[in-house]
């Protein structure tokens, strides 16, 4: 099968990160097989009727490669495959799965790999290759190991360097057994006097080091880097360390250095070099770390976190000196393009929580990322970069965290709204209108999940419009009037603004918008309502009832239900007394939960003690539950008993069609005939 093209897809999207503290574990792992799955269909739906390989390495669980088993939709159905390695095969067989057991290679494999992967030179010199006898042998077949060997033979020769060579052979015939250990131990041999030369050596480790620091992310431990920032950081990097060492620059420029130290970690393959596409579609040159191995080696160069530090600060000093007319020749649109997206990450990395806070600030800042990465994507990522500075200044002090989020998405705000208003047409920025919409729902959605309640509503109300002008299928299906309503809610009135974050995440759930976004807010109002109110307010007792409901009725997550409903009786029972029928809802509440997670000690408990202080509608509801559990605990006549007494109560033919279902089935498991 030929395959045309390669491509690296990213699904930082499909996981929504809210407050999973109080969900139970096994609804937790639905709620991440159900992202998978998501995950799964959005590729599937990207990869159309193209031919396509699809290569997943070290996938830790090995059942979850039915989550990369992509459907065409194509006739044969057999334009993609997948290709995962894995150190825990599936336990059942899956279908259209085959599997094949990894090992190390044999002896004889292992010398051909060697001596195809030294060069001629190598090869021709008879004094190292008598040496280098079975040198692969150490490696017990691992064939980076054995590949790294190879690089660092071709090196030393090329810098005529075989004595040291020689010495390092010796050294290495009782290398360590664990693999990680022997990479370690070479690619130390590779970096001490290479082809470079000793002080170009050391200025290719101390580069390396630099590039694996900077350059990795939370999400993506060895990313894409394009040409321009690598260039940029490196000779940032060469300029102190050579001043340093009053290193003679007369033969050589820092930038013919700096690509000669490129040239070099890519010919050892500590780099690989890529041809692909910006999110623009513009064609890049871009450079990533090869391995998990070496990117673990290249972090641990730097040595400590104080280094690391000064690694990012490099960049984003020698990025702000390109402006000042400087190094204006080096620089391209490009550094700025990546800073666009990147500078506020680089600068909390170097701590400079300052800059950074003044960077997400800028209105000119947020208006370029939006022109130049899009509204979704520079809106994703500005909230981002906001959320994770904001948790970062919230350990110092909460109150200048809050108002750097309110005026960071402010800002934002202005930003999107000025972008809109720039359309006449109402086209905006590529003219994919459902890519604004959800650009303007992640921006209000975060507006709301900061209690920002007014700024929040202000997108909301733009939305609306847009969708109504555009003709869109809609997105915000919220009411007009409950909007406008809470439009008026000043940011500064805390409690009021957690009121219409819960109201908000209810209003959602009515209207079907996305459930795992109301939870947020549903959850983040009553957790905000409780720390302003106190837990013993009868106020958050009722919060606790009200958003319970919505969470066993409409979540099916029964136990953070019940946990919920439980919160308030202690305050209904002080505040309204024994008798208050709010105290028995939440009581009847709590025994229902219990039944859903299979708790039916716990429940008949509550409803057997409760059920005699009711009447009417609630009374025969209470009597069903009953019934239920008496028939499920194999106690057929109290079932029966109790499920007639809920059949003289009602008049609903509905209901009493159910009791009588629920009779016979009572009966039939008792294995008696009714008459």
């Amino acid at each position: 099968m030929h395959i045309p093209r390669k491509t690296w897809p990213c699904f930082d999207d499909i996981f929504h990160l809210f407050d999973r503290s109080m969900i139970d574990e096994e609804e937790e792992n639905i709620e991440e097989k159900r992202a998978m799955t998501q995950a799964r269909d959005v590729m599937s739906h990207c990869i159309g009727g193209s031919n396509v390989l699809i290569c997943i390495d070290g996938l830790v669980e090995g059942a979850d490669v039915v989550f990369f088993q992509f459907q065409s939709h194509t006739v044969n159905g057999n334009k993609c495959r997948s290709l995962a390695t894995t150190p825990n095969s599936p336990n059942k067989k899956i279908d259209k799965l085959k599997s094949w057991h990894l090992s190390c290679l044999t002896s004889s494999d292992a010398r051909i790999f060697f001596m195809n992967h030294v060069n001629a030179k190598a090869l021709n010199n008879q004094e190292v290759m008598s040496i280098m006898k079975n040198i692969y042998d150490p490696c017990r077949g691992n064939v980076m190991s054995i590949k790294m060997i190879c690089k660092l033979v071709n090196d030393k020769i090329a810098g005529g360097e075989t004595t040291r060579l020689t010495k390092f052979i010796k050294k290495f015939q009782s290398a360590p057994v664990d693999p990680k250990m022997q990479i370690f131990i070479i690619l130390e041999a590779v970096f001490s006097h290479s082809s470079l030369g000793e002080i170009l050596s050391k200025l290719a480790w101390r580069c390396f080091a630099a590039f694996c620091n900077v350059f990795t992310r939370e999400n993506c431990g060895r990313p894409f880097v394009p040409k321009s920032p690598t260039r940029t950081l490196f000779r940032a990097v060469a300029e102190r360390f050579l001043k340093d060492r009053s290193y003679n620059l007369e033969t050589h420029s820092v930038l013919e250095i700096v690509d000669k130290i490129i040239e070099f970690l890519v010919q050892l393959d500590l780099l690989n070099f890529i041809d692909g596409f910006d999110c623009n579609q513009t064609p890049r040159q871009f450079y990533q770390v090869s391995s998990d191995i070496l990117q673990d080696f290249g972090e641990q160069l730097s040595g400590n976190k104080d280094t690391s530090r000064k690694f990012h600060a490099l960049l984003i000093h020698e990025y702000i000196s390109m402006f000042s007319g400087i190094n204006a020749a080096f620089g391209s649109n490009e550094i700025d393009f990546y800073m666009l997206k990147y500078l506020p990450l680089h600068s909390m990395q170097a701590n400079d929580f300052e800059d950074a806070s003044l960077t997400l600030q800028d209105a000119r800042f947020i208006e370029e990322r939006l022109k130049f990465m899009g509204l979704l994507n520079g809106i994703k990522k500005h909230i981002e970069d906001t959320r994770k500075l904001a948790g970062k200044l919230k350990h110092m002090k909460e109150d200048t965290a809050n108002v750097f989020m309110a005026i960071s998405y402010q800002n934002c705000t202005r930003a999107l709204v000025k972008e809109l208003l720039h359309e006449n047409t109402g086209i905006i920025y590529g003219g994919n209108k459902k890519e604004t919409l959800e650009a303007m729902w992640m921006l209000a959605f975060s507006l709301f999940s900061s209690f920002l309640v007014k700024d929040g509503c202000a997108v909301v109300q733009k939305a609306m419009e847009f969708e109504h002008k555009n003709d869109t299928n809609r997105i915000f299906k919220m009411d007009r009037k409950l909007i406008q309503n809470l439009s008026k809610t000043p940011n500064g009135d805390n409690n009021k603004c957690t009121r219409a974050v819960i109201l908000l995440g209810s209003s959602m759930v009515q209207c079907g918008m996305k459930k795992v976004h109301a939870m947020n807010l549903l959850m983040n109002g009553l957790t905000q309502l409780a720390v302003s109110l106190g837990l013993e307010s009868l106020e958050v007792a009722r919060a606790h009832v009200y958003v319970g409901e919505y969470f066993y009725r409409d979540f099916n997550m029964y136990r953070y239900a019940r946990h919920l409903f439980k919160q308030a009786l202690p305050t209904f029972l002080r505040e309204l007394g024994k008798e208050s029928e709010e105290l028995y809802d939440a009581i009847i509440l709590v025994g229902k939960s219990s039944i859903h997670v299979g708790d039916l000690d716990t429940a008949l408990d509550i409803l057997e003690k409760i059920d005699p202080k009711l009447s009417g509608t609630i009374a025969v509801d209470v009597k069903i539950k009953l019934g239920y559990i008496y028939t499920v605990k194999g106690n057929h006549d109290k079932a029966q008993f109790i499920l007639n007494e809920a059949r003289a109560m009602s008049s609903d033919q509905e209901i009493t069609n159910r009791i009588d279902e629920m009779y016979e089935k009572s009966v039939q498991l008792s294995g008696r005939c009714s008459i």
